[in-house]
């Protein structure tokens, strides 16, 4: 988990430098302008090279206040800039230039939220920036005889988890590999990286970036297979990999009714590939008699919708779909009526105070995605348009208040996926209770700006999934206490006390395989009060 020791002595220049001080305590530099006359705050400083204390020539620095108003400089041989007439207000003040990485002031890590500047009327604020060198892939594409292949669309990616989906997210530029199948992505910080190529659908001055299904190096179409590249601060590493074979092909099939007729409906193939954020679809009609052809699909996980046209019955329908690039046939979807669910929240008999509030019940898909189908509101609640399987959740439930137990037709599906039938009316009974338990401790604080974030997770790996009611995150406050309230009683429970989380990594299975071993097992009761002594672990 620890990084190399240039990696974290240049961190702790990063931090040193930023340190947040108005220019009245710390004193204006000679070399740094002094503001213009008025009633505008300024931000001035420097922006150099921590390895090697150098200015950063020619650095974009741009301030953002929270109304969205933006102002800009840009350093000069020295490294200083200054942004003057600023009104009252939050910023956030960022400087970047090509081939660095990117720094927000009061960063301490990429990928990390910096520090907003409080200013006021005629405030004169110094704020010191670092950039140094970014990292960079470079590598070669080429086919199956080993002949380069030109004009391929590379991106290099970052795996990261946001609103419980662990995907893909794109860092630094896309390049297009040339003449000899060479490409080069830099300005990366240091990280786990992955890279892709595809060969690109739209044409490379279009809006559109849809690509086909990508080839992950080393020459692999299943991100699972993917071989990950640890690039360190400033360092260069290779990707020379073959790209997989391209074959859109075409598949087919029929749409009925419920009633058993031939359909008249739209269809809409959309990408399961949430990992890479660009779905790739398209769609379509069908004939007369219900059957339909979809031509030019490129290898990969969909979901296949038909919908009725017309003024009939509001009915739909969907399946999955895997597209290995042979031609599929014979696939078939039946639409039919959305189904609702009716149902009520109620205390449980052990608690000890009445339920407040009008909760929202949130019913979202279980596929990868995770996206929200539909709502209710309320104590009694009506949730339609429920056309595919999807698990339950309460938001906005008052402090002190968990869910207990949720049960659909008398089946419990706390933990589990609901799918209900074409035009079934379904009920719903969400219990609630008051008597939660509570894990508190005291962590060792380093940094009181940058406390420790811990992360209680169980040991049963098959619950560690986005929107899991057993994996909990807290920040430390400045004195190292913490406390969780609410986990499901009657788990083995893991605990780690971190000194970096990133927003959304306590729901990565791959962060949690990677700190089990280091965390501290326990378990805990209804109603149950514990106490944790634990370690922070340094990233």
């Amino acid at each position: 988990m620890r990084q190399p020791a240039l990696l974290a002595v240049l961190f702790a220049a990063f931090a040193a430098m930023a340190q947040t001080a108005p220019a009245q305590e710390r004193g204006v530099d000679d070399a740094i302008a002094p503001p213009l006359a008025g009633d505008g705050a300024s931000v001035a400083g420097r922006v150099v090279s921590p390895a090697t204390n150098t200015p950063v020539r020619a650095a974009l620095v741009v301030a953002t206040n929270e109304r969205g108003v933006r102002v800009t400089a840009t350093t000069d041989r020295d490294g200083v800039y200054r942004l003057n007439q600023l009104p009252a207000g939050q910023w956030r003040v960022t400087a970047s230039k090509s081939g660095y990485i990117t720094w927000e002031f009061g960063q301490r890590r990429p990928f990390q939220p910096g520090l907003a500047i409080a200013l006021t009327r005629g405030q004169q604020f110094i704020a010191d920036i670092p950039l140094t060198r970014g990292g960079a892939i470079s590598g070669r594409v080429y086919d199956a005889s080993g002949d380069s292949l030109a004009g391929l669309h590379v991106r290099v990616y970052r795996a990261v988890t946001e609103q419980g989906s662990r995907r893909l997210k794109a860092v630094g530029s896309a390049d297009f590999t040339d003449d000899t199948g060479a490409f080069r992505v830099y300005g990366l910080p240091p990280g786990d990286y992955y890279v892709a190529a595809s060969l690109r659908v739209a044409p490379i001055d279009s809006v559109v970036q849809t690509t086909y299904a990508p080839t992950y190096f080393p020459g692999t179409g299943d991100i699972a297979e993917a071989q990950r590249i640890k690039l360190g601060l400033g360092a260069e590493a290779t990707a020379t990999f073959q790209l997989l074979p391209v074959r859109p092909t075409r598949i087919s099939g029929v749409v009925t009714t419920g009633a058993g007729h031939p359909a008249d409906a739209f269809l809409s193939l959309a990408s399961q590939g949430t990992e890479l954020g660009v779905p790739l679809g398209n769609g379509g009609v069908t004939r007369a008699d219900g059957t339909f052809t979809l031509a030019d699909v490129a290898p990969g996980r969909y979901w296949l919708k038909a919908t009725l046209r017309g003024d009939g019955p509001d009915e739909s329908g969907a399946i999955p779909v895997t597209v290995d690039g042979n031609e599929l046939t014979g696939l078939m979807v039946v639409t039919g009526g959305p189904a609702t669910l009716r149902g009520t929240i109620a205390a449980d008999q052990g608690a000890v105070r009445r339920l407040p509030g009008s909760p929202t019940i949130i019913a979202y898909s279980s596929r990868e995605s995770g996206t929200v189908l539909a709502s209710g509101n309320g104590r009694s609640f009506d949730i339609g348009n429920l056309s595919e399987p999807f698990r339950l959740a309460v938001d906005d439930l008052p402090a002190g208040w968990v869910v207990k137990e949720i049960r659909v037709n008398d089946i419990d599906v706390t933990d589990q996926p609901v799918e209900l039938s074409p035009n079934q009316q379904a009920t719903a009974l969400i219990v609630v209770t008051d008597r939660i338990a509570e894990i508190a401790g005291v962590v060792p604080v380093v940094d009181s700006a940058n406390p420790p974030a811990i992360v209680v997770f169980p040991e049963d790996s098959t619950k560690w999934h986005g929107r899991s009611r057993y994996v909990r995150r807290a920040h430390a406050d400045e004195r190292g206490r913490f406390l969780i309230q609410g986990l499901p009683p009657g788990e083995r429970y893991l605990a780690v006390a971190t000194d970096y989380l990133e927003e959304g990594e306590h729901l990565d299975p791959e962060f949690l395989a990677g700190v089990r071993e280091m965390a501290v097992p326990f378990s805990i009761a209804e109603a149950e009060k514990i106490t944790l002594e634990l370690k922070v672990v340094e990233r």
